[in-house]
């Protein structure tokens, strides 16, 4: 009786030992697997505030999706001076415009005296585009990069967007493909730098080409003009609509800068998820896209209806990764980022603040006295994004001090009506500029930079700027005091809303830490945690 007993004790211990070691195997199991799927998303203009008030008539699928099971950011800070392409470099590499080389989509050439996109490189040719780019600006690797270093380049990476620049700022250097929309003729186009088109994008091309379809393109409101909130009686009596002109040769830009865009490239990254089965494998595959809501004169119905549009959008996209990956698989981050803080001008009826800074009348009187105190020479070499670049060969070769002419220059600008701060280089290096100094030395990059930064007053728009295309009709200036969120949802990550302020460059270490996977290596923040 007494050696029954202990069998029996013994295969009880045996049992329960079994046990207890399979679900330990299958605890190991799920710590040590990673995600099928990641989908990154930037979208610029996002708030906190447009998501809080349009929240009740948010789809299920869409952003409440991501809300009602992940880590809520209200509050992401990316500091001054920085566009949607450097933004979005900030939320894939983790590194500030000092550290990743990527201060703006442009950036001003000073030998040849005229503005470039950030990415351009003569050595790769375009396919279905004269442009030539590549990644190699990055000075640092993004997500994407890690993900497919880490898995020997079987996990797949694809970028989505309309701009090019934005689009390598997200992809970083070693995606499989890259694909924006081309502004003269509205292709998907790429480079060589980023290899050959997956058919779901070249057949798009010739077989149901956004030029084919673009005159037939409407924009309208989708819900009744009584269902936006917060309307004034006045707005409510403005349905609008948009078309595209097939004899526009601007066309494309402008079909760029509404929600039909969005649309566009959400159809085309369905196709890439169900042509490719991306995310149907053991490896994590990544799906980078970046969607618009920031559109210059577009009127608050209009915002408001681009939200709900890029909702229902996202709910697609996210039910075609479902059942491709399976539910459950897939790890969503979404971004915001910040817009370049013009708005549509104030009528003149309500008598607001206003005027005009002349770039041309600046560079221009600037240049007399620069010429009347030191001298007959073109000491201004050119203009670009808020920054006036010095002649510093001519400075040095005449014995000057490049430091004090640059603080006599600024002198000068600070002095001009329509000016109402001005620094130095100089200023960003010593961590004196602006109101948040190593912010503003961050974001800055001393390589590519110009010598002197003007900022416009509020409310005063800049005309004649090279930069702008002569179509388009310049914005107001206007601080972007609005609160910009991201969200983060996946397995293994519970509902959490945060809503101190988040210093942006912590997102990317968190979550390729809760993915397992090796940070970018501009990355330093450890500040946050997702699971």
């Amino acid at each position: 009786m007494t050696n029954l007993k202990a069998n029996i004790l013994t295969g009880f211990i045996f049992t329960i030992t079994a046990v207890t070691l399979s679900f330990a195997s299958a605890a190991a199991q799920r710590v040590q697997q990673r995600t099928p799927l990641l989908i990154g998303i930037t979208v610029e203009g996002l708030t906190d505030e447009s998501l809080t008030l349009l929240e009740p008539q948010l789809s299920p699928g869409g952003f409440k999706r991501l809300m009602d099971n992940g880590v809520t950011l209200t509050n992401v800070k990316f500091g001054p001076g920085i566009d949607p392409t450097a933004s979005a470099a900030m939320v894939h590499t983790g590194a500030s415009p000092s550290v990743s080389g990527v201060p703006a989509a442009k950036i001003f050439d000073q030998e040849k005296k005229v503005t470039q996109p950030i990415f351009y490189d003569r050595k790769f040719m375009g396919n279905f585009t004269n442009e030539n780019y590549s990644g190699k600006a990055m000075k640092v690797t993004t997500i994407a990069d890690e993900i497919r270093i880490d898995t020997d380049g079987d996990g797949l990476v694809y970028t989505i967007a309309s701009d090019p620049q934005t689009a390598i700022a997200i992809a970083g250097h070693t995606a499989n493909g890259v694909y924006w929309i081309e502004d003269q003729s509205g292709n998907w186009a790429t480079t060589t730098y980023f290899g050959e088109m997956p058919k779901a994008v070249s057949e798009r091309n010739y077989r149901n080409s956004l030029t084919s379809r673009i005159g037939s393109i409407i924009w309208t409101p989708m819900l009744e003009m009584t269902e936006y909130p917060l309307l004034s009686k006045a707005e409510i009596g403005k349905p609008f609509k948009v078309t595209f002109q097939n004899r526009d040769d601007d066309r494309f830009r402008k079909f760029k800068a509404t929600p039909a865009a969005n649309t566009e490239i959400t159809d085309v990254a369905i196709d890439l998820i169900n042509s490719l089965r991306l995310g149907s494998d053991r490896q994590t595959d990544v799906l980078n896209i970046s969607y618009n809501l920031a559109f210059p004169g577009a009127t608050r119905t209009q915002i408001m209806d681009a939200y709900l549009r890029l909702d229902a959008d996202l709910q697609r996209l996210f039910m075609a990764a479902d059942r491709v990956a399976g539910i459950g698989n897939v790890t969503i981050m979404v971004c915001g980022l910040p817009t370049v803080g013009t708005v549509s001008p104030d009528p003149d009826k309500w008598r607001t603040p206003s005027g005009e800074f002349s770039v041309k009348k600046a560079e221009y009187l600037l240049e007399l006295y620069l010429i009347a105190v030191h001298g007959n020479a073109d000491w201004v070499t050119g203009y670009h994004n808020r920054q006036i670049f010095l002649n510093r060969k001519l400075i040095t070769d005449r014995d000057l001090n490049l430091k004090d002419f640059r603080a006599e220059v600024a002198d000068f600008m600070a002095r001009m009506e329509g000016v109402s701060g001005v620094y130095t280089v100089d200023d960003v290096i010593a961590s004196r500029a602006g109101e948040d100094p190593q912010a503003t030395k961050r974001n800055t990059d001393v390589t590519t930079c110009g010598d002197v930064f003007i900022e416009v007053a509020p409310g005063w728009q800049i005309v004649d700027d090279p930069m702008v295309a002569v179509s388009d009709r310049p914005g107001a200036q206007r601080f972007s005091a609005v609160r910009i969120p991201a969200i983060i949802a996946g397995p293994g990550i519970d509902r959490k809303q945060i809503d101190q302020p988040v210093d942006v460059r912590s997102l990317a270490p968190a979550l390729t830490s809760a993915l397992r996977f090796r940070s970018p290596s501009g990355a330093s923040s450890n500040e946050l945690r997702l699971r």
